[in-house]
């Protein structure tokens, strides 16, 4: 019997497009070593299984569209998806791995993660931690500072900070980093809410659009002399793997969500081989560094004239799950080495000691009965 592996994807995210993209992907290269049941997370965070997910079409009106469609959910504790019938959940599918193609919020940030680990149900990303820890791009950059690895200079603040303090805090940005700058939402991905200020009066309305999409804002020094590479990396029976380096051709400020995923035109480049080099060996330590698993994406700014690295984001679930930056496998089989490694994963995690005997119920027996006298 061929084991079922849970693909989601969709959620509530601003991402959610997206990801059904990397999802489509994914179903069209599918192993048939393995039975796939794919779940959709609507854009308010339900669960849906159908006949016909793996069409593009549906997701235009899901509710009108799709065929057979039932709300799931997980059952706590169990390796087990519940099929809404009636009023009550009833358990249907029995589940080995879940192949996470969520972009953004709640899938890639370690909630869908921590849910999962409550299951005892192996995925394919990164765990809890580490996908919370690269989400979060201020807290990404700490740990970055801290380890040496240059990043774009940067300030962060809250929404409460800020409404409280406005005035000193963009006067503070104004001294502290140099223009031009770029303000950015901190826990979002796509190159959505991002905003380049050429003077202080730019701020205001820069950060008043970020704060439309998350609670905590990031303020970086532009790289100027720009240029941009992405590269992936994967760790897989204990060996890390690095991808082929690309180069994104992008003569814009930002690489926006439209030059991103709606541009027909194919801009990127493989890097020269000094640099290429430079690239995959900070792309594996960051991988390292920040405890990853699956494939992860990390995407670099260089200062040409300068010739300084920077870098600028950590994509624990990156976009069709950057295959195509992979040359020398298919996506069929990158597929099939992602699935076996997170089996591995949760083999060695089985042989963790997660209980522990001891005399503490008892003694506080004991002083609550001694209290009762």
């Amino acid at each position: 019997m061929k084991e079922r592996i849970l693909v989601i994807f969709g959620g509530k995210s601003v991402e959610h497009d997206i990801s059904i993209i990397t999802a489509m992907q994914v179903l069209k290269q599918w192993p048939k070593s393995f039975d796939c049941l794919p779940v959709y997370i609507d854009r308010e965070g339900l669960w849906w299984i159908a006949d016909n997910l793996s069409e593009i079409e549906i997701y235009s009106s899901f509710k009108r569209l799709s065929k057979n469609r039932k709300q799931v959910t997980l059952i706590l504790g169990e390796k087990v998806v519940a099929v809404k019938k009636g009023n009550k959940f009833v358990p249907q599918y029995e589940v080995e791995t879940v192949l996470n193609c969520c972009h953004g919020n709640i899938g890639e940030d370690g909630s869908v993660q921590g849910v999962l680990k409550t299951c005892a149900i192996p995925t394919t990303s990164s765990g809890v931690t580490s996908s919370a820890l690269c989400m979060d791009k201020v807290f990404m950059k700490d740990i970055l500072k801290a380890n040496d690895i240059l990043s774009p200079k940067y300030v962060s603040f809250d929404r409460c900070t800020y409404l409280q303090t406005k005035e000193k805090i963009l006067k503070n940005v104004a001294n502290k980093i140099e223009f031009p700058l770029i303000v950015k939402p901190a826990n979002l991905g796509s190159s959505i809410g991002i905003s380049v200020c050429h003077k202080e009066g730019d701020l205001e309305k820069a950060v008043e659009l970020a704060l439309m999409f998350d609670d905590k804002i990031l303020i970086e020094k532009l790289v100027e002399n720009l240029r941009e590479f992405n590269c992936a990396c994967f760790l897989f029976k204990g060996h890390f793997f690095t991808s082929n380096v690309n180069e994104v051709r992008n003569k814009k400020e930002i690489y926006s969500f439209e030059d991103k995923y709606l541009s027909k035109k194919d801009g990127n480049r493989e890097v020269d081989k000094t640099l290429s080099k430079k690239v995959q060996s900070l792309t594996e330590r960051v991988y390292k560094l920040f405890d990853c698993k699956g494939i992860v994406r990390v995407d670099f700014l260089f200062d040409e004239k300068a010739e300084i690295l920077y870098v600028n984001e950590i994509n624990t679930i990156p976009g069709s799950l950057a295959f195509y930056l992979f040359k020398d496998i298919t996506f069929k089989d990158l597929l099939i080495s992602m699935l076996e490694e997170s089996k591995l994963d949760a083999e060695r995690e089985k042989k963790l000691t997660v209980s522990f005997e001891s005399n503490a119920l008892k003694i506080f027996e004991n002083v609550s009965e001694s209290l009762k006298k």
